[in-house]
C-alpha cells in the first residue's frame, strides 16, 4: 500500500483530498499545519507528501527544505502567486507544483507519476 501524507490548513481541502486519494487505494494520513507535517516526513512513514505552500506558521517549502535528507517526492498546491517560493521549491526537489483548484483526474495522475517516480 502507498503511504500519502496530505498537509493543508483548509479543512475542506484535507477531506476532498483525502477522499479522492482514499478511494483510489492510497494509504492517506491528513495533518493541517507544517511542523506537524514536518514531524511525520522525518518518521519515513511516506511514500508522497502532496502539500500547500501557503499555511500559517511554517508553510510548505520550508517544510520541505527543512526536512532534511531526501524526502519523499512532494507536491506542492497553491492557489496564490508565491514565485520566489516556489522557485526554492523547485530546487528543493519538489515533483510538482499544482494551482488550486484542480480536476480529481489531474491530482490522481500527478499522485500516480510522482510514486512511479
Amino acid at each position: 500500500m502507498t503511504a500519502v501524507l496530505i498537509v493543508d490548513d483548509e479543512p475542506g481541502m484535507l477531506e476532498t483530498l483525502g477522499e479522492i486519494l482514499d478511494a483510489a487505494g492510497y494509504v492517506v494520513t491528513a495533518v493541517g499545519d507544517g511542523d506537524t507535517a514536518l514531524a511525520e516526513i522525518r518518521t519515513g512513514a511516506y511514500d508522497l507528501v502532496v502539500m500547500d505552500v501557503r499555511m500559517p506558521g511554517r508553510d510548505g517549502v520550508s517544510v520541505l527544505i527543512d526536512s532534511g535528507a531526501p524526502p519523499p517526492p512532494v507536491i506542492l498546491m497553491t492557489a496564490f502567486a508565491v514565485e520566489e517560493r516556489l522557485r526554492e521549491a523547485r530546487a528543493a526537489r519538489v515533483h510538482a507544483v499544482v494551482r488550486k483548484p484542480f480536476a480529481a483526474a489531474y491530482m490522481l495522475d500527478l499522485v500516480a507519476s510522482a510514486v512511479a517516480a
